[in-house]
């Protein structure tokens, strides 16, 4: 017999994405609660899923491929959701069905394109922001429950979009980490990386404009002039031609040999360069929640991170903060830790203990406890 609820994670096994780290994470945690019934899990691509997933015996899957914010979703998932008689649906992002005849549970993670300008924000949904929100409008007034990933995103959500406060929980995402991500004995792809005795300081994320690389850069450009420790900089995360300007900024700054940008890389090998690092910064200028940094502290490397949006929730007292438009803040801020032995095993140790509230099991139980409510418990 099957839970009245399902899961639509159409988006996991998408590489890079949050929104599949999210899925991830949840159906992790609901493998950790062994929950006493069957539940089915809308996937896009079941031979994406990793095998223990792919295998657990009460997760029914139903295949779903293509574009998840396609029309054509939009048409199949009614008959999906009437079909195996699903009462409730928990979409993990705020793509779920508009007409399907069932109770509607949303994942909103962020509102990036309203409460940035659009040069901050950059990509389609901020040249059209109007479009993007009445999307967002309707899939507010849709879902019966929303879920939103920190109170910053909250806040921001009811301030922009006007929904009714009673409708939304807060449910933080987890820090999911596969067996995979472990130090690898030899990367492929990092063979020919220039390792010396230099500082490794990494950076994660898109080339969006709102994660502020550019920023970065200029803070590391403050650094090398002035901190008497060699340090390089790495900078992970897909190519975007779109956004070239840090690319551009590093070559004009006369960084190119010690600024290096990876592009998407696999988990193994991100773990080896966790395992080198002293040092992880997030200059973001807007997070939904900020789960690099929870990362990073994992993987027992001092974080610096801005202090804007959800961030400050994320990191706690785990993390120096600064802000993120102030280059020379983010210089001396970098310096500090990287000179600063105490204060680097002080960030390494609270990172730790901080990473232990976002756990997989923590965040399933607690969607649990909604869908319960709001489906009228099992049946």
């Amino acid at each position: 017999m099957y839970a009245p609820f399902a899961i639509d994670a159409r988006w996991y096994g998408t590489s890079g994405s949050g929104v599949a780290t999210y899925a991830h994470s949840l159906l992790a945690g609901l493998m950790e609660l062994d929950y006493p019934e069957s539940i089915h899990v809308i996937v896009n691509r079941r031979d994406s899923l990793p095998m223990a997933v792919a295998q657990y015996a009460k997760f029914n899957f139903i295949d779903l491929p293509g574009n998840p914010m396609s029309i054509r979703h939009q048409r199949l998932l009614p008959s999906i959701i009437t079909r195996h008689n699903i009462r409730c649906l928990h979409t993990v992002d705020v793509h779920a069905p508009l007409f399907a005849r069932s109770r509607q549970i949303t994942t909103c993670h962020d509102v990036i394109p309203l409460v940035l300008s659009p040069r901050e924000a950059g990509g389609a949904k901020s040249r059209y922001k109007w479009l993007w929100k009445n999307w967002l409008k309707l899939q507010c007034s849709r879902a019966d429950r929303m879920v939103i990933i920190s109170e910053n995103s909250r806040k921001d959500i009811i301030k922009v979009l006007h929904v009714k406060t009673d409708k939304i929980h807060v449910v933080p995402p987890a820090l999911y980490q596969a067996d995979s991500r472990r130090p690898a004995t030899e990367s492929a792809h990092l063979s020919q990386f220039p390792f010396d005795n230099r500082q490794l300081i990494l950076s994660v994320g898109r080339r969006a404009p709102y994660k502020n690389l550019s920023g970065l850069i200029q803070a590391f450009a403050q650094l090398v002039k002035t901190c008497p420790s060699p340090c390089r900089l790495v900078i992970i995360g897909p190519t975007d031609p779109r956004y070239g300007e840090p690319e551009s900024l590093t070559a004009k700054l006369g960084l190119n040999e010690l600024v290096t940008f990876t592009g998407y890389i696999s988990d193994s090998d991100l773990a080896e360069l966790y395992s080198r690092a002293s040092l992880f910064v997030c200059p973001s200028l807007y997070e939904g929640f900020g789960l690099p940094v929870l990362e990073a502290m994992a993987a027992g490397v001092p974080v610096v991170s801005s202090d804007r949006s959800s961030l400050p929730e994320a990191c706690g007292d785990a993390a120096l903060l600064v802000n993120p438009t102030d280059p020379d803040a983010m210089a001396r801020a970098m310096a500090r830790v990287l000179t600063d032995k105490t204060l680097a095993d002080h960030l390494r140790t609270a990172g730790r203990r901080r990473v232990t509230q976002y756990s997989p099991r923590r965040m399933a139980e607690q969607l649990v406890e909604i869908y319960s409510a709001w489906c009228g418990g099992t049946s």
